[in-house]
C-alpha cells in the first residue's frame, strides 16, 4: 500500500514553517576543496572531562556544494546557550579555525576542547570541518532522456529532469527481532528551488509541490531517506520517498541556487512507551503528527492570514491606481514649477547684472561727492578767515559745531547772517552726501542679495526638475505595480489555497496514514513497535554533527548548490 505523496509533502511543508523560528549564524561565502574524512557509521556523542560546564549547542551546518550536489566546503555555526549566566562554557566541537562571530569573548584550549570566557552570555562561534556529512546529496541532470553534466546543460533547450537523491549514512547498530540491524537517523529532507517561468514550462515534481506566482514557480520537495529501511518495509508497501525530481520543458536552461534543509526534529517527540497494543501504537504514531500540532495550527493561521492578505491586495490595487494618478498630477505640477523657476531666474539674473554695474560705479560716485564736499569746506574756511574769524580746519564731522560757535560769538553783528547762510548751504550738501553714502551701501547689499536670489532660484529650478523626474519614475513604477496586481492577487490566491491544502493534508496524515503503516505489518505490532522505538531513539541521540557535549543539543543542515548559468 502506498501513502499519498501529498501527505508527505504536507509534512515537509510544515517543517519549512518550523524553520522560520530556527536561528543560526550567517556564514561567510568561500570555496575550498574538502577531503572526506573516514565515514562515521554510528552516532557516538563525545564527552571530554569538563573543567567548565558544557553548553547547550544549537548547531547549524552550512554545506556549500557544486551544482552536482558534491560538498565543496562545510561551515559549522554553533550557538552555545548560557541560560544560567555562567562565566565559562566548555565547547567540545571538533572544528578547525574556530572564531567568535558575534562578540569579542576569547577561549583557551583544553586538549581538543575550548573553554570560552562567556562572561555570563551566549557564544556564537563558527568553524570548518572535513567530517563526512550524515546525508549525501547527489544532483543529476538529463536532457531529452540523456544524462548531461550541469555545464553541458547550461543554455540548452529541451525536456530537462533535475533529480535530487539523498543517501542517509548516519546509523546505529541496534538489535531488532533478535538480530543486529542498521537503524538510520530519521532525517527529514526538504529541497526548495525557484524556476523562472520564462525558462521553465510544463513543470512537474515527484515527491513535492509547485507554487506559481505568475512569474516564477517555487518547487518544494520532501524526502525521508532511510525511514523505509528502518521500518523494514518495501517500496510496494508504502511510498516513503528518498528523492525529489523536477521535470520541465526548458528554453535556454539556467538554474538558480537551490537550498536543502535536513533535520531530525519531527521524529524526536514520538512517545514510544505505548506500543504494546493497537490502540497504544496508533496513539503513539499519532504523536508523530501530533509533534507538528503547532505547525498545523500555524498553517491554519497562515491560511486565515493569507485570506486577509488577499483582501488587502485587492484594496492595494485600487490604492496604487489612485496613487499613480496623483503621481501624474505631481509630475505636471513639477513641470510648471520648473518653467516658472526658469522665468524667475532670467529676471533675477538681469536684476543682478544691473545692480552689479551700479555697485561697480558706487565707489567713484561717493569719492567724487566727498571731494566736492571737502572743496566746499575749504572755501567756507577761507570765507570765515576773510571775515576775521579764526577757526580750525573744517571737516565733514566738525563743521557744524564750529560754525555754531562762530555764530554765537558774533552776537547781532551784520556778518552773522552770512555765516548762517554758509552753514545752511553746507548742511544741505551734507544731507545729499549722507544720502548718497546710504544709497551706494544699499546698492552693494542689494547686489549681494540678488546673487543669493539667483542661487536660490537655481536650486529651486533643479529641485523642481528632480521632483518632476522622481514623480515620473514613481508614476511609471506605480503603473507597473498596478499592472502586476492581478498576478499578485492570483499568486496570493494560490498561496492561500496551498496553505489550506497543507492544513488539510496534515490532518489527513493524522487520520489515514497511520492505519496504512499498521496494515503493511500484517498486524505484527511488536516488530513495528520495536523498529519505531529504535528510529525515535536514533533521532533523539543525534544532537550534534561536530562533536558531543554534556548537555543536550540540536542540529540542522542547510545545503546550498551553486547556480547553473550560461557563460558570460
Amino acid at each position: 500500500m502506498k501513502t499519498s505523496a501529498s501527505k508527505l509533502t504536507a509534512l515537509g511543508l510544515s517543517v519549512v514553517l518550523a524553520l522560520g523560528g530556527a536561528s543560526g549564524v550567517v556564514y561567510a561565502s568561500a570555496n575550498s576543496h574538502m577531503e572526506p574524512a573516514a565515514p562515521e557509521t554510528e552516532t557516538m556523542p563525545a564527552s571530554l572531562p569538563a573543567a567548565a560546564p558544557a553548553a547547550f549547542r544549537d548547531e547549524t551546518v552550512y554545506v556549500l556544494s557544486g551544482p552536482d550536489g558534491k560538498a565543496e566546503k562545510v561551515i559549522v555555526s554553533d550557538w552555545l546557550k548560557n541560560p544560567e549566566g555562567l562565566e565559562q562554557l566548555r565547547d567540545d566541537a571538533a572544528l578547525d579555525g574556530v572564531e567568535n562571530v558575534k562578540g569579542d569573548e576569547a577561549f583557551s584550549a583544553d586538549g581538543n576542547a575550548r573553554i570560552w570566557d562567556a562572561q555570563g552570555g551566549d557564544i556564537y562561534s563558527q568553524g570548518g570541518t572535513n567530517r563526512e556529512l550524515p546525508v549525501e546529496m547527489r544532483v543529476s541532470y538529463t536532457l531529452d532522456g540523456q544524462p548531461v553534466s550541469p555545464g553541458q546543460l547550461a543554455g540548452k533547450s529541451g525536456k530537462v529532469t533535475v533529480r535530487f537523491d539523498y543517501v542517509n549514512k548516519q546509523f546505529e547498530k541496534v538489535e531488532i527481532g533478535g538480530e543486529m540491524e542498521e537503524i538510520y537517523v530519521p532525517f527529514a529532507v526538504l529541497t526548495a528551488a525557484v524556476l523562472d517561468n520564462g525558462c521553465f514550462q510544463n513543470i512537474s515534481v515527484a515527491n513535492g509541490r509547485l507554487y506559481n506566482d505568475g512569474g516564477r514557480t517555487a518547487v518544494i520537495g520532501l524526502a525521508l531517506p532511510g525511514l523505509r529501511e528502518n521500518l523494514g518495509l518495501e517500496e510496494k508497501d508504502i511510498d516513503i520517498p528518498d528523492y525529489v525530481e523536477i521535470t520541465a520543458d526548458v528554453k535556454d536552461f539556467e538554474l538558480e541556487t537551490t537550498f536543502t534543509v535536513i533535520l531530525s526534529d519531527p521524529f524526536q517527540e514520538l512517545d514510544t512507551g505505548k506500543l504494546d497494543d493497537l490502540d497504544g501504537l496508533q496513539g503513539s504514531l499519532a504523536e508523530l503528527a501530533g509533534a507538528m500540532e503547532r505547525l498545523m495550527d500555524g498553517s491554519g493561521r497562515l491560511y486565515d492570514g493569507l485570506g486577509e492578505l488577499l483582501e488587502k491586495s485587492e484594496a492595494l490595487g485600487d490604492a496604487t491606481g489612485q496613487l499613480a494618478n496623483g503621481a501624474d498630477a505631481l509630475k505636471a505640477g513639477a513641470a510648471e514649477l520648473q518653467a516658472g523657476a526658469a522665468q524667475l531666474q532670467e529676471g533675477a539674473a538681469g536684476l543682478q547684472t544691473g545692480l552689479e554695474k551700479l555697485d561697480a560705479n558706487s565707489g567713484q560716485l561717493t569719492a567724487g561727492a566727498k571731494q566736492a564736499f571737502d572743496g566746499l569746506l575749504v572755501s567756507a574756511g577761507q570765507q570765515l578767515a576773510a571775515a576775521g574769524a579764526t577757526v580750525p580746519e573744517l571737516t565733514v564731522e566738525n563743521y557744524g559745531q564750529i560754525l555754531d560757535g562762530v555764530i554765537a560769538s558774533m552776537g547781532d553783528g551784520p556778518a552773522v547772517g552770512q555765516v548762517k547762510g554758509l552753514k545752511a548751504s553746507l548742511d544741505g550738501y551734507n544731507a545729499f552726501y549722507q544720502g548718497l553714502v546710504q544709497y551706494t551701501a544699499g546698492v552693494a547689499q542689494a547686489s549681494g542679495g540678488a546673487a543669493q536670489l539667483c542661487a536660490g532660484i537655481d536650486s529651486l529650478r533643479d529641485g523642481a526638475g528632480a521632483l518632476g523626474q522622481g514623480a515620473g519614475q514613481l508614476s511609471a513604477g506605480l503603473g507597473q505595480l498596478n499592472q502586476s496586481i492581478p498576478a499578485l492577487l492570483d499568486g496570493v490566491t494560490q498561496l492561500r489555497d496551498g496553505a489550506g491544502e497543507l492544513s488539510d493534508g496534515l490532518r489527513e496524515f493524522n487520520e489515514e496514514g497511520i492505519q496504512k503503516i499498521v496494515d503493511a505489518f500484517d498486524g505484527d505490532l511488536s516488530l513495528l513497535a520495536e523498529r519505531l522505538e529504535a528510529t525515535v531513539d536514533a533521532a533523539k541521540d543525534y544532537q550534534s554533527f561536530s562533536g558531543g557535549s554534556e548537555k543536550d543539543g540540536q542540529v540542522k543542515f542547510i545545503y546550498r548548490t551553486a547556480a547553473v548559468t550560461m557563460a558570460a
